[in-house]
């Protein structure tokens, strides 16, 4: 009876998690499954990118020495039904602003970077289009972004101190503007205040460390006969609820973005800044130190739930109904945990590890197609979106990355969204930036050595070392010969 309420209230955290699958660390090839909405614009098979030669003579005679930018611009996206919504808000009010120029949205919710990608082969890609963070390396390498500084300092630019600097930075490349932030997310500490209150301890703090997160994760584990993490009596093989679900909701403890702030805390990296290798990064002694310290929550304390603890619950949310008393997890989830009645929860930013604190995002951002046929009008809509009043729309679900909007809506002073923005200064940049390769390459390896930790119990030293020798090897496949 209680997994059938379990399931219900599951059923409202994957409609939010959707949203976020292709924006961290997935390629762009992993879209949400969903349909699209009734009024939006399907791109049309044999559409070009631009089609307005006469509305441009007529506009060039009438307007004469300020021409205002003109014609269609197509917009690519991969979400769909409900997300579309704040899209077609946003593309009324800026046609009203700006009746010269008419925004065809496409949205493509299934197989959005397989269609991308044959539309950059083609030449016929949208004008603006969505990218999540694990394709901006692989985009900017293969020329079909457009660089931004030259718009954003030009007379018709935008200030860029409207941002917050760790937000700003992520849409950079070398040094270089190259996208704008639709909305991002960090990883966040939740916790579940009664369970807190009923064992006597203390809530999170911003001056936690690991020792008072695995302190606080041992009291509340508990097994079934009431004993926690604590006693010599606990049963690891009876265990009612856990201290901490890590390092997200639906149990892939293989994550790699999830665990990025581990090792970020630690000191540690897994690839070098120029992406040239992952040899003394991924297998060095910080990175292995903040590894070892996340095995050991499910191999030596037990207080987080394993893969096949989370299977065991046929994908019910399990800090939604009590079965775990932290959460380390992104923004996505706040929304269907205020609406359930029993739950009281508060939100923390990351501990800090024994190099300081560190956080990772989960981040999507819109680019300019280099090939495409008006930027002028593109450009004006990538500052309304990206900058304007429609990047307002975007934050439902995440969080903006224009600092006044997080005024404006009252974000720092709520109490969930309030601890998580005070987080953002300890944010890092993330290895899918560093080389397009670095999903096949990098991350794909790490986690298949880590899955060796959990199921063969190898050492993460040897997990670590085999993992950084063959992501090297892979990256060296694609590597410029002379």
């Amino acid at each position: 009876m209680k997994r059938n309420m379990w399931l219900l209230i599951t059923l409202l955290v994957i409609a939010s998690f959707s949203l976020f699958l292709v924006a961290c660390g997935g390629d762009a090839t992993e879209e949400p499954d969903a349909g699209i909405g009734d009024d939006v614009t399907e791109p049309e098979p044999d559409a070009e990118v631009v089609e307005e030669p006469d509305e441009e003579v007529v506009d060039e005679e009438v307007v004469d020495e300020e021409e205002a930018p003109a014609g269609t611009i197509r917009v690519g996206t991969w979400e769909s039904v409900d997300q579309l919504s704040p899209w077609n808000d946003v593309i009324a009010n800026f046609e009203a602003e700006n009746p010269g120029i008419d925004i065809q949205l496409e949205a493509v919710p299934q197989d959005y970077g397989t269609k991308l990608l044959a539309q950059f082969a083609a030449g016929t890609a949208p004008d603006i289009y969505q990218v999540g963070d694990g394709d901006v390396a692989t985009f900017v390498s293969q020329g079909v972004v457009e660089p931004l500084d030259p718009y954003i300092s030009g007379p018709d630019g935008i200030d860029t101190s409207i941002y917050y600097p760790a937000i700003a930075e992520f849409g950079e490349l070398e040094g270089e503007t190259m996208l704008l932030t639709k909305d991002y997310s960090p990883l966040v500490l939740y916790y579940n205040i009664d369970h807190f209150d009923e064992a006597g301890l203390d809530y999170p703090t911003p001056d936690w460390t690991w020792d008072d997160m695995l302190n606080a994760a041992q009291v509340l584990t508990i097994d079934g006969d009431g004993n926690n993490a604590t006693s010599p009596d606990f049963d690891a093989g009876n265990i009612e609820r856990w201290g901490i679900q890590i390092p997200n909701t639906w149990g892939d403890v293989v994550w790699l973005r999830g665990l990025l702030p581990l090792i970020y805390q630690a000191g540690g990296h897994v690839i070098a800044e120029d992406g040239s290798a992952t040899e003394g990064y991924m297998n060095s002694p910080e990175t292995v130190s903040a590894v070892q310290y996340y095995v050991d929550l499910f191999n030596e304390h037990h207080v987080a739930p394993t893969a096949v603890d989370v299977d065991s619950f046929s994908g019910v949310d399990m800090f939604g109904t009590g079965l775990v008393s932290m959460a380390w997890s992104g923004r996505w989830p706040i929304a269907d945990w205020t609406a359930i009645p029993d739950l009281n929860f508060g939100t923390m930013g990351l501990p800090s590890g024994p190099a300081g604190e560190g956080n990772a995002l989960c981040w999507a951002g819109f680019a300019m197609y280099s090939e495409g046929e008006n930027k002028e009008a593109a450009w004006e809509f990538m500052k309304y979106i990206g900058a304007g009043d429609g990047a307002l729309a975007f934050s439902e679900n995440a969080l903006p990355a224009v600092a006044s909007y997080s005024e404006d809506l009252g974000l720092a002073e709520d109490e969930y969204s309030g601890p998580i923005l005070e987080d953002l200064a300890n944010v890092q940049q993330i290895p899918e930036f560093y080389h397009p390769r670095w999903l096949a390459c990098g991350e794909a390896n790490f986690k298949e050595q880590l899955e060796r930790v959990f199921l063969e119990g190898i050492s993460v030293q040897e997990a670590m070392d085999t993992a950084a020798a063959n992501a090297d090897a892979c990256l060296a496949e694609d590597a410029p010969s002379g």
